[in-house]
C-alpha cells in the first residue's frame, strides 16, 4: 500500500465527510454506543486518575480512541483508491459506490470495466484480509463512525503530535488506552480495528499513525 495523496487534505475531506454523516447511523448503534458511554461515566474518576499515570503528559488520551478507527478508514481507502488525492465524501461504508463513481465517466457515463474491476478485486482482497482479523464491513464502518463523532482525532496541528510520534506508534500503549479509558462495551471492536491497522501498517512499513 502506498500513500498517494496528501495527508492534510485527506484529514480534511475525511473530516468533513464524518459531519456529514453524523446523523446518517442507525439508532441501534446510537443506543449502544450511549449505554456504553453511561457505563464509562460511572467510573470516570477512577478512569481520569489511571490516564494520568499510564501516560504521562499526553494531552488528549481520549482523543487516541477516535483516532485509531480514524488510521484504519485512511488506510483502507487508500489502499483501494491509490491513484485518488481527492477524497471527499469517501468513506468505507461507501466504497461500493464510490468505486461505481470512480469507474464513470462524468460526462459521458461510459463505463471503464479494466479499472472498475481493478478497483473491485482490490476492495475485496482488502475485505478478505480484514475478515480473517474480525473486522467486519456490515459492522465496523459505522461502529469507527461513531467512535470517531464521539471522540474527535488528534489535531495534525499540534505539537503533541510531534513530541509524542513514538509513543502514539506503539501498539502495545494504543492497546492500553484503549483498555484503559473506553468502556468496556467498547473494548472487543476497539481491539479489533488496533488488530487491523497494525496488520496493515507492518504491511506498507510506515507507522500506525500517519500524520
Amino acid at each position: 500500500m502506498q500513500n498517494t495523496f496528501k495527508e492534510k487534505q485527506f484529514r480534511d475531506d475525511l473530516q468533513q465527510t464524518r459531519r456529514q454523516h453524523r446523523t446518517s447511523s442507525p439508532v441501534d448503534f446510537r443506543s449502544f454506543l450511549e449505554s456504553s458511554l453511561d457505563t464509562g461515566r460511572v467510573e470516570e474518576t477512577g478512569r481520569e486518575s489511571n490516564q494520568a499515570e499510564f501516560a504521562p503528559g499526553v494531552k488528549s488520551p481520549k482523543r487516541l480512541l477516535g483516532e485509531i478507527p480514524f488510521q484504519v478508514d485512511r488506510r483502507i481507502l487508500s489502499y483501494i483508491f491509490q491513484g485518488h488525492k481527492r477524497l471527499y465524501g469517501f468513506t468505507v461504508a461507501n466504497i461500493p459506490n464510490k468505486i461505481i463513481e470512480v469507474s464513470t465517466h462524468p460526462v459521458t457515463g461510459e463505463i471503464d470495466e479494466g479499472y472498475r474491476l481493478h478497483l473491485t478485486q482490490r476492495y475485496e482482497d482488502l475485505k478478505d484480509k480484514l475478515d480473517q482479523l474480525g473486522y467486519k464491513m456490515a459492522l465496523h464502518p459505522r461502529f469507527s463512525e461513531f467512535v470517531i463523532n464521539t471522540y474527535g482525532i488528534l489535531k495534525d496541528t499540534s505539537d503533541e503530535l510531534k513530541s509524542k510520534a513514538t509513543i502514539y506508534n506503539d501498539s502495545e500503549f494504543l492497546r492500553k488506552v484503549i483498555l484503559t479509558i473506553a468502556p468496556r462495551k467498547l473494548h472487543e471492536d476497539m481491539l479489533i480495528l488496533l488488530s487491523c491497522l497494525c496488520n496493515m501498517a507492518g504491511k506498507d512499513g510506515m507507522p500506525l499513525f500517519l500524520w
